[in-house]
């Protein structure tokens, strides 16, 4: 299989369809809610006022008024506006790769691909996609606790021994995270694509990835190096913007708001634009590996009807 001409084809479709950046925006960005915490957890407990001239007791106050009557409803009014947001993040996540994979069909066959076409497609297997995204979280959760339980027990009991069964665990942890991940894309895109019922598209997407291991396997790693990459150049791009901001705010809190008002709309604009253009070319990419994958089944089966029109 040649790999980097897939890579070059998801990449030119990605790149000449910018009108599917909106679904690929959609198809990368859930779950990013909450994830400041997760990444700052000291930021509620740092001592601002030593560093801008805050005052010391503002903070005090605030805590003091959420804990408060009106304070505790405006608590819960959030925490359910950030639940509602989240679930319509999953909601359009799950229509907007649907859609993205219809997308690519239909680039590929030169049927029409408007956004609102794509959006429809999308919806109409949102209830596949849906069942499929929580059998593969059920069989995720077994799979890691089977794993997990037996390490938190002997590193309880005998430390030694747990610390060796955690060399067994990572490349068991791995090979979940590459078994899951990859049946999981391949069942989306036999629902979208065939038509096919969610537990006989898991069926067919496991003989695909067993038929097809050494390519499984070879795409599993380009896409995680990938995204190694890009974590790594995101990181160097928040830095780029931070540190101009906090130089600035160390003069004072006032040119500190000032200069955020100006970098994070630019820092958002950026990365809004970057997460369409990745959501497309992964969910691009598989898609061609998909359909490589059947139309190599479809040649090596002599008497067999492919129930696509492959991709060339």
């Amino acid at each position: 299989m040649d790999y980097s001409g897939l890579i070059n084809r998801a990449l030119n479709l990605t790149w000449k369809h910018k009108i599917f950046w909106v679904l690929g925006f959609f198809a990368v960005s859930w779950g990013y809610l909450g994830a400041i915490e997760d990444k700052f957890p000291n930021i509620s407990h740092h001592d601002w006022g030593h560093d801008f001239d805050f005052d010391p007791h503002f903070v005090e106050r605030i805590v003091d008024w959420m804990t408060s009557g009106p304070g505790i409803a405006v608590a819960i009014a959030i925490v359910g506006l950030f639940l509602l947001l989240g679930l319509i993040m999953f909601v359009l996540h799950l229509i907007s790769v649907a859609g993205l994979i219809e997308g690519v069909v239909r680039v590929e066959n030169g049927d029409s691909h408007r956004l609102k076409e794509l959006f429809v497609a999308g919806a109409r297997h949102f209830w596949s996609f849906l069942g499929l995204f929580f059998l593969s979280v059920l069989a995720g959760g077994i799979y890691y606790a089977l794993l997990v339980l037996p390490l938190i027990l002997l590193i309880i009991a005998f430390k030694v021994l747990g610390l060796l069964f955690l060399i067994f665990f990572i490349p068991w942890a791995i090979a979940g995270a590459f078994l899951l991940s990859n049946i999981y894309s391949l069942a989306q895109r036999e629902i979208v694509i065939n038509n096919t019922p969610v537990f006989d598209a898991i069926g067919k997407a496991f003989l695909l990835l067993k038929n097809n291991i050494g390519p499984n396997i070879i795409i599993f790693l380009i896409n995680a190096f990938l995204w190694i990459a890009i974590v790594i150049c995101g990181i160097v791009l928040m830095v780029i913007f931070a540190v101009p901001a906090f130089i600035i705010g160390a003069w004072s809190t006032l040119f500190m708001i000032v200069s955020l008002i100006v970098i994070l709309p630019l820092f958002f604009t950026i990365a809004i634009v970057t997460e369409g253009f990745l959501g497309t070319f992964f969910n691009s990419l598989f898609t061609y590996f998909y359909l490589e994958l059947k139309k190599m089944a479809h040649s090596n089966d002599t008497g067999g009807n492919s129930d696509i029109i492959p991709a060339d």
